[in-house]
């Protein structure tokens, strides 16, 4: 449930987004994408329901996906702190994980709701927004220079320049970072992702075997790479059909299975909705 401050804050947030009149049609397009992405994925690895491996399945769902939104509710408070705000632990987690269902917006969902949520926390709407985008940025940087360091160490030389591109955002989120806020925030931040991309590594591999396929974690840590980039184009709800598609043609790049990379991907995304959908009702319903 939305508190009418976080409702006021959603507002504040929307109304500093652009408003492309494409983007509807770009949205249908990418769910397209997605679906015949899956079932160009399901017919190459002639694949049925009946040889989902259920463990990985259920270790996902039950432990990593939760996990996952516990880190990005740290992340959240650790951003209200840095703007001179307390975030309760509980509100942290309620809000980290309706930021996740709200992927599904056709507005970029999960940054406004994060973006209110610093407002609802005493943030000013201008502050809170540089926020989100700094820690976005942060993160893509972390996850590009790691991802290529990945893809270096697998045998691909185009690894070294993306790794230099990483660390040169890296660097620059950094110090955009300390200027604003103060240096002593940054190794926080810079733990906080760090762990966030490892276990969506984690999740990845679990996804793999749910699916009976093997993924080494130099090549988990490289698809961490796509939800990274398709979270940066925000035309379509959360990326869908744009993170397979890049996961599947960075498997293409190590001589990996494109469609088990697709197909991976998406199911990695399908039990992170579902464990966001789950956790903020309980905690609405609780009134937490």
């Amino acid at each position: 449930m939305l508190t009418p401050r976080l409702g006021r804050a959603l507002t504040q947030m929307s109304a500093l987004r652009p408003g492309p009149r494409l983007r509807g049609w770009l949205r249908i397009a990418g769910l397209a994408l997605l679906a015949a992405g899956a079932v160009w994925s399901l017919a190459t690895l002639e694949f049925a329901a009946a040889d989902l491996a259920l463990w990985p399945l259920l270790l996902n769902a039950l432990l990593l996906s939760p996990a996952n939104l516990v880190l990005a509710a740290v992340t959240l408070r650790l951003s209200a702190a840095a703007l001179g705000c307390a975030m309760p632990i509980r509100r942290a987690i309620t809000r980290a994980a309706q930021a996740s269902v709200a992927e599904l917006l056709p507005l970029p969902g999960g940054a406004a709701v994060r973006g209110a949520a610093l407002i609802e926390a005493g943030a000013r709407p201008g502050a809170a927004a540089w926020m989100v985008l700094a820690s976005a940025v942060l993160m893509l940087g972390l996850t590009v220079a790691l991802a290529s360091l990945a893809l270096a160490l697998l045998g691909e030389p185009l690894g070294w320049a993306g790794l230099l591109a990483g660390l040169l955002v890296t660097a620059l989120a950094l110090w955009h970072i300390a200027a604003r806020v103060g240096a002593r925030w940054l190794p926080a931040l810079v733990a906080v992702r760090g762990a966030t991309l490892a276990l969506t590594s984690l999740r990845l591999m679990a996804a793999f075997a749910a699916l009976g396929q093997e993924a080494l974690l130099l090549q988990a840590l490289l698809y961490a790479l796509a939800p990274a980039l398709g979270a940066t184009v925000a035309i379509v709800p959360g990326g869908f059909g744009v993170n397979e598609a890049v996961a599947a043609a960075l498997a293409g790049m190590i001589a990996a299975s494109p469609a088990a990379a697709f197909l991976a991907v998406a199911l990695n995304r399908a039990l992170g909705l579902t464990a966001g959908a789950v956790l903020a009702g309980l905690l609405s319903r609780s009134g937490r």
